[in-house]
């Protein structure tokens, strides 16, 4: 075999692979992405080195042609997963027993099978100068028939007979070894034996061709046969085993669906009616908005399924924790969560933009469609949806990013190159560079660009996008909360993202069930791998407190108070932490204390409210003391919390029980019932202004949700002053209200200027 020139420039390439896999950061140790890409690779060569040793050896018996080009595809694997284990001495492997079983499951097997195709195109062809070729091209065919199912089926995930398995979208960082893979790839070690015994039966060396016939091991034939049996039947069962995933079966899982003006709507059959004409309304609303600002005349239906949560999702079409949205297909993919759906709009510009895209996938893309422009695709879709991350817009996140230097390059926003940018900068650049592509050359130049695939005079555009950065608001503030999203790295410079996804999720239960002694545990495996993780810096200081070991939290704390580049929210995160421990360990002065520094540093709305009423409480009285306590930080279920703040409202003179009550209601979409409890509230006044501003903003919800039009712009018209986000938001209910009245809207940008329309 060393002496065949396709085992040595196999070999060579497979060393070449490992390299240059090496010098990315994601992909330099052993794991799920560098086993795709080494699956994509190599199977391609181990079955042309297979056909040729064949070729060359036609005299041997069958079972020998089989093991012996196996064992040279094995070889060749082994070549980059030994480079890449001797890159894990200087790039961290965190799971090496996953990532090489990784390795194992997706090239090794996909080599094996290679080995296996190109014994037997050797054997069928006798062309000797074409079937290296023709071994070749059976394993690239089938990786195309994997990006066929990604793009025929709702599925997101793919698994390869020779690839292995692309576990969906990047982002998605909370990647395992899936028990249906398990499953799927022992159906090809079956097909990798069953092949090698019919071959064996049927080569006859002394002829140098297959014997059809196979007369002589009628046994062996029957039983492999049989064998490929099997796995032809678990391929057409496919979606029951989870190896892939039907449009039908998608349809049954979830159990409900209606229909709209707009949108076909799939959800979960338990889904209440009033819930479910919420969630298509909104759907429709999206759908009319986006095509009546850009433009566009389509009147095919979007397609939107809901799973009942992330874990659903991520079991059914491979993504959990990511949103996303297959625009050829017209579909959009979300899991359920509190109305309005916070990503929906987002996902529905994907869907509705498609009717101006290129190619296949139907986006923005060059070189005839085939190569999508990310920057301008998720720009756009922010742009146009005019996202909105921790109260900030994405022009607001520009300039923040700008003044601190890490505002990324245009050239390299709108372009491929966007993937490999830290998520929250990407989305937010690009979505304020399309914005303002759209209101100084007007909204033909957005679909001349998704036409295209680029945007024209892009430097030019550039220079006065940062000049008009330079006029947009920001008050410090706003900056301190920005800090936490722009420093986190993009998830290919990332260090075991994985396993760090993973940690993540058991450090949240092991919080859910007040286990501190776990918690301390998981956060220091977090820490280890990544020093500056915020959540787990903060849970531990909270854990060491209290389990009474006031020192260590009190040098973690202080470490992140002296930590010149500690974002302020991750030291707010551990303060908080830290108070809340005090607290429950009956140290309410201190407790007071922290949660009063802690109004002072730039968090969120949600967290600083928290900390308002908590601060409160501790200067109430002691029945007060106790119902808030139990509400905040007793673990106390939502029917419970109901109850305590019904008592609440008792024993106060102003609104915070009704609120609190109302506050739960919501989150149960119970909107008639919470509505009285909001008015009331309003009614006796809140004690801070912060919940004053809450408190409109739930009751523009809330009347909008019943019905109740006029009353929710006037609540949306009185939040509107508070901030530049608020604005937005408010001016994103307007348009819904008049939606919800007259059955049409006229939507506009946020922002100095609007855009002009394009011509329908």
């Amino acid at each position: 075999m060393a002496k065949l020139f396709t085992f040595r420039l196999s070999a060579a390439f497979a060393a070449v692979a490992g390299l240059a896999l090496a010098f990315i950061p994601l992909l330099a140790v052993h794991g799920v992405e560098s086993a795709l890409a080494l699956g994509l690779l190599l199977p391609p060569w181990v079955a042309a080195t297979a056909a040729s040793y064949t070729e060359r050896n036609r005299g041997m018996r069958g079972l020998d042609l089989m093991l012996r080009t196996a064992g040279s595809g094995l070889l060749i694997w082994s070549i980059p997963v030994l480079l890449l284990a001797l890159s894990s001495l200087r790039v961290r492997q965190c799971a090496p027993g996953e990532g090489l079983a990784f390795m194992v499951l997706g090239p090794a097997v996909g080599c094996a099978l290679a080995a296996c195709t190109g014994v037997w195109v050797a054997a069928s062809t006798n062309r000797p100068r074409i079937s290296p070729w023709i071994a070749a091209a059976i394993p690239i065919a089938a990786a195309l028939l994997g990006v066929w199912a990604f793009y025929a089926t709702p599925t997101v995930y793919v698994f390869g007979a020779f690839v292995g398995y692309f576990p969906g979208a990047i982002y998605d960082d909370l990647v395992q070894i899936p028990t249906r893979y398990l499953t799927y790839r022992a159906t090809m070690l079956l097909a990798v034996l069953a092949l090698t015994v019919l071959f064996d039966a049927l080569w006859d060396p002394a002829s140098e061709k297959l014997d059809l016939r196979g007369r002589s091991q009628l046994g062996a034939v029957a039983i492999s046969v049989g064998a490929l049996g099997i796995v032809a039947a678990s391929y057409w069962h496919g979606d029951h085993l989870g190896h892939w995933v039907s449009e039908k079966y998608l349809i049954e899982r979830l159990g409900k669906t209606e229909q709209g003006r707009h949108c076909v709507v799939h959800m979960p059959r338990e889904t209440r009616p009033e819930d479910a004409r919420r969630l298509l309304e909104d759907c429709d609303f999206h759908v009319e908005r986006t095509r009546t600002l850009v433009g566009l005349t389509s009147t095919e239906p979007v397609t939107a399924y809901f799973f009942r949560n992330q874990n659903e999702k991520k079991d059914l079409i491979g993504v959990g924790r990511t949103l996303i949205a297959k625009p050829w297909r017209g579909e959009v993919y979300l899991q359920m969560a509190g109305w309005p759906h916070p990503v929906l709009g987002h996902e529905v510009v994907h869907a509705a933009l498609a009717e101006v895209g290129r190619g296949p996938f139907s986006v923005a893309a060059t070189l005839g469609g085939l190569i999508p422009n990310a920057g301008i695709v998720e720009g756009a879709a922010v742009a146009l949806a005019w996202d909105l991350r921790d109260d900030l817009d994405p022009d607001q996140w520009s300039r923040i990013m700008r003044d601190r230097n890490e505002l990324p390059a245009a050239s390299a926003v709108m372009s491929v190159r966007f993937s490999a940018l830290p998520a929250r900068r990407a989305y937010m650049a690009a979505g304020s560079i399309i914005r303002f592509l759209i209101a100084s050359r007007g909204m033909d130049a957005l679909l001349a660009a998704y036409r295209s695939g680029g945007i024209e005079r892009l430097e030019e555009l550039e220079a006065q996008w940062h000049a008009y950065l330079e006029q947009v608001p920001v008050t410090a503030h706003e900056r301190g909360v920005a800090e936490v999203e722009l420093a986190r790295p993009s998830i290919f410079a990332s260090v075991c993202p994985h396993e760090l996804a993973k940690l993540r999720a058991h450090l949240a239960g092991d919080t859910a069930a007040r286990d501190d002694a776990r918690t301390i545990e998981t956060c220091r495996a977090i820490l280890e791998i990544d020093e500056h993780e915020p959540r787990a810096q903060a849970a531990l200081v909270g854990a060491l407190a209290r389990t009474e070991n006031d020192s260590e939290a009190l040098a973690e704390l202080d470490a992140l108070r002296a930590a010149m580049n500690a974002p302020k929210p991750i030291v707010a995160a551990a303060l908080e932490q830290y108070a809340d421990a005090s607290w429950t360990l009956g140290n309410l002065e201190e407790a007071a204390g922290l949660y009063e520094e802690l109004l002072a540093i730039p968090r969120t709305d949600g967290p600083a409210r928290q900390s308002e009423v908590k601060r409160l409480a501790l200067g109430a009285s002691q029945a007060e003391q106790d119902l808030i306590y139990q509400m905040l930080l007793g673990q106390s279920s939502s029917p419970v919390v109901v109850h305590l703040a019904q008592t609440l409202a008792s024993v106060r003179d102003d609104g915070l029980g009704q609120y609190l009550e109302a506050r739960q209601l919501m989150g149960q979409n119970r909107f008639a019932l919470a509505l009285p409890l909001l008015q009331e509230a309003k009614r006796l006044g809140l004690p801070t202004p912060r919940l004053e501003r809450e408190l409109s903003r739930l009751l523009g919800i809330t009347f909008f949700a019943v019905g109740h039009y006029g009353e929710s712009a006037e609540a949306w018209r009185e939040r509107a002053w508070v901030s530049r986000a608020s604005s937005a938001e408010a001016q994103r209910w307007l348009e819904r209200i008049d939606y919800a009245q007259t059955r049409t809207v006229s939507p506009a940008l946020p922002g100095p200027s609007s855009a002009p329309r394009a011509a329908p």
